[in-house]
């Protein structure tokens, strides 16, 4: 009976791995897909994409986040330093499920930023990382020199217990991105949910949906990256 259960949690581990492979090496493509599906489809709206960012920024702003357009691809992001919602003209222009749920999803951000201090404690931690980052593999080259000298082993783990320390700080700053990502797509939701029919809304959760999973894509590079088995990921990107 013993070997039944430990072979059920060898195909158990075989298949989370597995899983968590697939959705590092595939779940940007995915998304891209999807993106290009949502953005053929039309959104049933009465308002323009700028029209609902105007009355979210008048509604739950105050009027204080500036908006700065561009024209590089899926470039959408918000700005906490300069309270600025940085919009691709393609969402700008748009009318579909992708433009009003991207305009929503930065929106989110920007309501996070008004409410509280969450992604200011992220960008310090990113800042941090970045620092500790440069260190990395310094510290790995040094714990596996020092291995070999038997007087200097104390020094081996001491650089090596640091190399652990900024590849924890790594997984816990792309895992703290998630949530933010997941709260502010919450937050799309509510936004889109009060003039978008159920049909359209199903879409919108579908895609934002696929957007956090290119998040997870990059944790579970994180994990895998040294392996071979995926490709690697910028440790504090």
């Amino acid at each position: 009976m013993e070997i039944w259960w430990i072979l059920l949690i060898i195909v158990a581990v075989a298949a989370l791995i597995s899983a968590m492979l697939a959705v590092s090496n595939y779940g940007a493509e995915r998304f891209l897909a999807l993106h290009e599906e949502m953005s053929a489809t039309q959104a049933n709206a009465h308002m323009s994409v700028l029209e609902f960012i105007t009355d979210v920024n008048l509604e739950q702003l105050e009027g204080k986040l500036k908006i700065a357009r561009t024209d590089k691809k899926l470039g959408d992001g918000y700005a906490s330093k300069s309270k600025t919602l940085v919009i691709t003209d393609e969402t700008l222009r748009g009318v579909s499920i992708a433009s009003f749920s991207i305009a929503a999803h930065e929106l989110g951000h920007a309501i996070q930023d008004h409410e509280g201090n969450l992604l200011k404690h992220k960008n310090r931690l990113k800042r941090a990382g970045w620092v500790f980052g440069k260190l990395f593999l310094p510290c790995i080259l040094v714990c596996l020199v020092m291995l070999f000298f038997p007087q200097y082993q104390v020094i081996s783990i001491i650089f090596g217990s640091l190399a652990g320390g900024i590849f924890l700080l790594s997984g816990v700053l792309k895992m703290l991105t998630i949530y933010i990502e997941r709260d502010a797509s919450k937050r799309a939701i509510k936004l889109l949910d009060v003039f978008l029919p159920n049909s359209d809304m199903k879409l919108v959760k579908k895609y934002l949906k696929g957007a956090r999973l290119t998040y997870w894509s990059d944790f579970m590079k994180l994990l895998f990256g040294w392996s071979g088995l995926t490709r690697k990921t910028k440790m504090f990107k």
